[in-house]
């Protein structure tokens, strides 16, 4: 089950980018989720599209630079991203996407906004 603390630490534990694109388990993304969900990879303009998403969805295509990690879930495939984390089922085409609330300011600290 994927609680709010489990993707509190995903966003600790994969909040840089890997090194390369290179080293993103694409082999995860495709054996588990990848004609599901139509994922097209294109490696020249280093874009990723998700076809189980709606295509005026911000997250129907990613650049392959902002992509963190793939981790698998027991019925999820989760696409990390900086500021959110866009959820693939494995058993159909359903979505769910998390997006990170951002945090305040030191001035909006200080006068109390946010509570």
């Amino acid at each position: 089950m994927i609680t709010n603390k489990v993707i509190e630490e995903i966003y600790k534990r994969y909040g840089k980018r890997p090194k390369s694109i290179d080293c993103l388990n694409f082999v995860l993304l495709f054996d588990k989720v990848g004609i599901m969900h139509d994922i097209f990879v294109d490696p020249e303009e280093e874009i990723m599209t998700i076809g189980s998403l709606p295509a005026d969805s911000p997250f129907h295509t990613l650049k392959l630079k902002n992509i963190n990690a793939f981790i698998e879930f027991e019925e999820w495939v989760a696409v990390v991203l900086h500021s959110a984390i866009v959820f693939l089922n494995k058993k159909n085409t359903r979505t769910s996407i998390h997006l990170k609330e951002p945090e305040l300011t030191l001035w909006e600290k200080i006068c109390g906004y946010g509570r």
